[in-house]
């Protein structure tokens, strides 16, 4: 499994990532940055989702390596499927992110 890395926007000082998801699919994970899980009290993640049918985004707690393995634990976000334009924050030491795209395509996305 590909894991793919969050940008750094120099001028904020924040990670951000989007992209579009095909119709069926399950994206490969976004690493948060390296320092945020261990930084608690740090930003919360913030995600979006805006589905074309329905999608979910999922998160998880596991480490960097069982993430890189394909083993880690996913976690639905607390909004569940949705199936409209959806903003939510994630207050938690999130390690990485994904979104699964359930019917037709999507758009999503995190900032950190």
């Amino acid at each position: 499994m590909a894991t793919r890395k969050m940008t750094h926007d120099k001028v904020s000082g924040r990670y951000y990532f989007a992209e579009t998801v095909s119709s069926g699919i399950f994206s490969d994970p976004v690493l948060a940055p390296p320092a945020y899980p261990h930084d608690p009290g740090s930003k919360p993640v913030s995600v979006f989702v805006k589905p074309a049918g329905t999608a979910r985004l999922e998160f998880t707690l596991s480490s960097r390596s069982l993430v890189e393995a394909g083993t880690a634990i996913w976690l639905p976000w607390p909004n569940g499927d949705v199936t409209a334009a959806t903003a939510a924050a994630i207050n938690a030491p999130v390690t990485a992110m994904r979104c699964v795209s359930v019917s037709g395509a999507c758009d999503w996305g995190m900032m950190i």
